[in-house]
C-alpha cells in the first residue's frame, strides 16, 4: 500500500522590524552587536518556501538573501526558535521524519551549514558577514521514502495528514566563527598550544575554469567542524597570478564543501600574459588551507598543474 503524506512546510526568516504582530503565528529575534550593524532580509520576512501534498521521496527548497547595511561587521548565527507538529490520524510527527539540508551558496560555493533531521538543528554558528556584503543560503527539506508501508498506519503511512510548521531567527553578534581562522604554520602544524591537528578528509581543486571564467573551485572536507582560511596564488614563473583569499566557516563535519576562488583584477591579467607564452612547461598555482584551534595555526598545502596549449606549426606547402 502507497500512501502521499500531505504536510505543509513553513519554513520562515524574518529580519529587523519586521517581526508579525500576530501572537500565534511565526516571529523571530534579532541579536544585534552595538554599532552600525543592520541585517536585511530578501524576503522581508515571508517564508522561504511553503509546500503542502508532499509525498515520501518529494522535497523542496528555497533561498534567501541577508545583507549587513550597516557599517559594522557581524558573525551570523541560525537558531531554531520553534518547530510545530500536528501529527494527522496516524500520530507521525514530520520532524523525526524530515530531513533538512542548508547550504551558503554564496558567490558561487556551496558549503554544507546542516544536514539532518529537522527537529535537531538547534543552533548554528555560519559565519562573519561585512558591511556591505550579503550572504545566500539555500534550505531544502525532503521526506524519504522508505517504501512499501507494512500496514495502513505504519511506514510512510505514519505521517499520512501531518502538517509542520519551521521558524527560526538570524542572529548577528561580534563572537568569533567556530574554531576561529588565520595563517602560519607549514604542512599541518604552526606554534605552540596541546591541539589534536585537525585531519582534511579532502583537497581537490578544479582548475577547469579558470582561463574563461577566472575562477577555481576548491573542495574540502574535514572531520570536525573548523573555519578555514583559504588562499591561491601562481608559482615559480608565474607569481603575479593572484586570488582573492576567502574565510569559510564550516560547522558540519565530513561534510564536502565547494569554495570559489576568484582572480583579482591584477591576476586576471597576469594570467592571459602567462598563457600566451609559446612554452610547454606548465603554470603552477599553490592553494593554502589555514585554520586555527585552541591557539595552534594549521595549514595544508596543495599544487595543482595546469598545461599551456602550446598551438601547432603550419606545416609548409611543398
Amino acid at each position: 500500500m502507497l500512501s502521499l503524506a500531505a504536510i505543509a512546510v513553513v519554513v520562515v526568516c524574518v529580519g529587523p522590524g519586521l517581526a508579525r504582530q500576530d501572537p500565534e503565528g511565526p516571529h523571530a529575534v534579532l541579536t544585534q552587536a552595538t554599532g552600525d550593524l543592520h541585517l536585511d532580509n530578501s524576503l522581508g520576512g515571508q517564508a522561504i518556501f511553503q509546500l503542502t501534498g508532499l509525498a515520501p521521496g518529494d522535497s523542496a527548497t528555497g533561498t534567501v538573501k541577508l545583507s549587513n547595511s550597516g557599517g559594522a561587521p557581524g558573525d551570523l548565527g541560525l537558531k531554531q526558535l520553534n518547530v510545530l507538529n500536528v501529527p494527522g490520524a496516524n500520530g507521525g510527527m514530520l520532524s523525526n521524519a524530515v530531513n533538512l539540508e542548508i547550504t551558503d551558496i554564496s558567490g558561487g560555493n556551496s558549503v554544507p551549514l546542516f544536514a539532518g533531521k529537522l527537529g535537531l538543528l538547534s543552533s548554528r554558528s555560519i559565519g562573519a558577514i561585512g558591511p556591505g556584503s550579503s550572504r545566500t543560503f539555500r534550505f531544502r527539506a525532503s521526506l524519504p521514502d522508505n517504501g512499501i508501508p507494512p500496514n495502513p498506519t505504519g511506514g510512510d503511512n505514519a505521517f499520512k495528514g501531518s502538517k509542520l510548521t519551521m521558524l527560526y531567527a538570524w542572529t548577528a553578534t561580534q563572537s568569533g566563527p567556530i574554531g576561529g581562522s588565520g595563517g602560519g604554520g607549514k604542512g599541518g602544524g604552526g606554534e605552540g598550544g596541546t591541539a589534536t591537528p585537525p585531519k582534511v578528509t579532502k583537497f581537490k581543486v578544479d582548475k577547469r575554469r579558470l582561463q574563461k571564467k577566472g575562477w577555481l573551485d576548491v573542495y574540502l572536507a574535514c572531520d570536525r567542524a573548523c573555519a578555514w582560511t583559504i588562499s591561491a596564488k601562481g608559482i615559480k614563473s608565474s607569481k603575479g597570478v593572484a586570488f582573492k583569499t576567502k574565510k569559510v566557516t564550516m560547522p558540519v563535519a565530513g561534510k564536502s564543501a565547494r569554495v570559489r576562488m576568484k582572480l583579482t583584477k591584477k591576476g586576471r591579467k597576469v594570467l592571459k600574459k602567462v598563457m600566451k607564452r609559446r612554452t610547454r612547461k606548465p603554470f603552477y598555482l599553490q592553494v593554502r588551507l589555514a585554520t586555527t584551534i585552541e591557539g595552534k595555526t594549521f595549514a595544508f598545502k596543495k599544487k595543482a598543474k595546469l598545461n599551456r596549449a602550446v598551438p601547432k606549426k603550419k606545416r609548409k606547402r611543398r
